[in-house]
Formats: C-alpha cells, sequence, structure tokens
C-alpha cells in the first residue's frame, strides 16, 4: 500500500514552492537615483497587470491546494492510478508561474488567456478526476457523507468556473477575468461559514 503522508508531503512542497515561485515574475523597474517619485509609481503601474495576475494566481493555487488538502483529509488509502493522476495535478501546479507570466506579458492576447485560462482548468479537471476516482474506487473514510457530497460540488463547480472563463475569453476576451473571482470568493464565503473543520 502507497503512503499517503508521502503524497501529502510531496503536494505541498509543489504548491509552495510554485506559489513562492509566481513572485519572481514581478521584475523590479530599473529605477535611477535621480528619477522622481512621479518616473517611480508611473514604472510601478506599469506593473499593474503583472501584480493582478500575481495576486489572482497566488490566490486561485491557494484555492486548490485547500480543495485538494480537503480531498485527502478524507482519502484513507491511495493506490497507484491514483497516485499517477495526483502526479498530473502537480504537473500543471507547477506549470503556474510559466502560464502567469505569460498572461502578465500579454494580459488581452487570446493565446496567454487561453494558455493561462486552460492551465486553471487542467488543474480543476485532474483534481475532479482524482476525486471523482478516489471515490468510486471506495478509497474514502465514509465517515462523513454530507461533507463529502460537498466537496464533490465544490470541485465540480471549480471546473464549471473555469470552463465558463474558457468561453467568455474565446468570445469577449477583456471579460475573461469576470468568472475567476467567483471561484475564490465562492470558496471563501463558503469556509466561512464553517462547512469544513479539517486539522
Amino acid at each position: 500500500m502507497l503512503s499517503k503522508s508521502r503524497i501529502e508531503g510531496l503536494s505541498d512542497g509543489v504548491f509552495s514552492i510554485t506559489m513562492t515561485l509566481l513572485v519572481l515574475k514581478l521584475e523590479v523597474p530599473m529605477v535611477m537615483h535621480h528619477s522622481t517619485n512621479a518616473d517611480m509609481l508611473d514604472q510601478l503601474l506599469e506593473l499593474g497587470p503583472a501584480f493582478a495576475t500575481y495576486v489572482v494566481t497566488f490566490l486561485i493555487a491557494g484555492g486548490f491546494w485547500f480543495l485538494h488538502h480537503l480531498t485527502f483529509h478524507f482519502i484513507r488509502q491511495v493506490n497507484g492510478l491514483l497516485l499517477w493522476v495526483n502526479l498530473l495535478f502537480l504537473m500543471f501546479v507547477s506549470l503556474l508561474p510559466f502560464s502567469a507570466g505569460l498572461m502578465s506579458h500579454l494580459l488581452v492576447h487570446p493565446v496567454s488567456q487561453f494558455f493561462y485560462i486552460g492551465n486553471q482548468l487542467a488543474i480543476a479537471l485532474l483534481l475532479n478526476a482524482h476525486w471523482l476516482y478516489a471515490k468510486r474506487r471506495d478509497l474514502l473514510d465514509s465517515a462523513a457523507p454530507s461533507q463529502i457530497s460537498r466537496l464533490t460540488l465544490r470541485i465540480a463547480m471549480a471546473v464549471a468556473v473555469f470552463a465558463i472563463s474558457m468561453i467568455v475569453a474565446f468570445f469577449l476576451p477583456a471579460w475573461s477575468w469576470v468568472p475567476l473571482p467567483v471561484f475564490l470568493l465562492g470558496g471563501t464565503i463558503y469556509e466561512w461559514r464553517g462547512r469544513y473543520k479539517i486539522q
């Protein structure tokens, strides 16, 4: 039997490194000593898209980490296929710094939007596959069926939000960011209501 704790440790490590690497996409402006305050503010304002991408990506990655953590709270054992699905999930998580960097430089370009949102959608789909497989193979602790049902809904909603965002990006590229706060704010409000108590 594979060790659940080893997979959780690897997953936490990938998330922590990925979320740290995101900040490296923020390039410090080349400011001269004689630059005025206005010049410095102008250069910082030019980094607005990069800062926005960093904040959104960091928070979304944190949301995925939390959902992933919840799945392993209920998973009691791991098999080989679940391990490989989890590795594919982590592969797309580790791609986030690249897709975020691409998005920060080409915020409204269709290709950068499809790549960035597609990266998020792939993470959501693989998390969903990982969770549904664990459910169907009876790898879960069945002591909390109501919480398991709610988590299933949460993960499915994440898939729906990024799928909708992909469709919006195709037809209205300037509005492709709109569905993303739904994932962040909706999940935050849900947790504030005290649905989950984890260790």
